[in-house]
């Protein structure tokens, strides 16, 4: 199927690329910036909204009709992203938190492990999770990233989005948790707080399924 059949809103693809070529004198703006105005006027011609968040849908066509190899169409869309679809921490954090909300994850050992196809947000989480020293697992696949429960409750805990009551509700989830056996935290007298002991938590691969689904409707709760 040709690209002007699988656009699904014309006057979109138009109206973008009008409006960026307008913005400087015709002619001026360089072939490299010209390609992106267009990628990003077709991709988000494709979606009625949201279009860059389901690349993945249509990666294959776009590869194909462009002429393009997986590797060079992931840099063209992630350079496009970064000049037209700029994320915030509070983006990264809702993609996570709707992610394994909607189970839409897997468990190996004791990682929680997440799939980002979407190559700008996927350098955002990696980087997210870097500056907050969580660290993460993506070793073997690039767009695997696999994070350890004491890295998820630390995501938890550092997150800005934690009110006074829904902190007190983690501390509830761990506390019953821990008391179930599904964890262990060691002790330190100088940390009363149950978060302020989070690093040293320790789980076993059986029982991290356990601990993620009872953060489940808590995770819910935040978006």
């Amino acid at each position: 199927m040709e690209l002007n059949h699988i656009i699904k809103n014309h006057q979109t693809f138009s109206e973008r690329i009008i409006s960026e070529i307008q913005k400087m004198p015709f002619g001026s703006l360089p072939k490299v910036e010209l390609e992106l105005v267009i990628l990003d006027a077709l991709i988000k011609s494709l979606e009625p909204s949201d279009s860059y968040s389901r690349i993945q849908t249509h990666f294959n066509f776009l590869q194909r009709e462009l002429k393009l190899t997986q590797t060079q169409l992931k840099n063209k869309i992630l350079a496009a992203q970064l000049r037209f679809d700029k994320k915030s921490d509070l983006d990264v954090e809702n993609f996570i938190l709707d992610y394994i909300a909607n189970k839409k994850h897997s468990i190996e050992g004791s990682y929680i492990v997440i799939n980002i196809f979407n190559p700008l947000l996927n350098d955002l989480t990696k980087s997210y999770f870097e500056i907050r020293g969580v660290i993460s697992d993506t070793s073997f696949n690039k767009s695997i990233v696999k994070i350890h429960l004491i890295g998820f409750i630390k995501f938890l805990v550092k997150s800005n989005r934690l009110t006074d009551s829904s902190r007190k509700e983690l501390i509830e989830i761990l506390n019953h948790a821990k008391d179930q056996g599904i964890i262990n935290i060691s002790q330190n007298l100088h940390k009363k707080s149950i978060l302020e002991n989070f690093e040293s938590i320790t789980v076993s691969s059986s029982n991290i399924i356990s601990i993620v689904e009872k953060l489940i409707p808590f995770l819910k709760s935040l978006l």
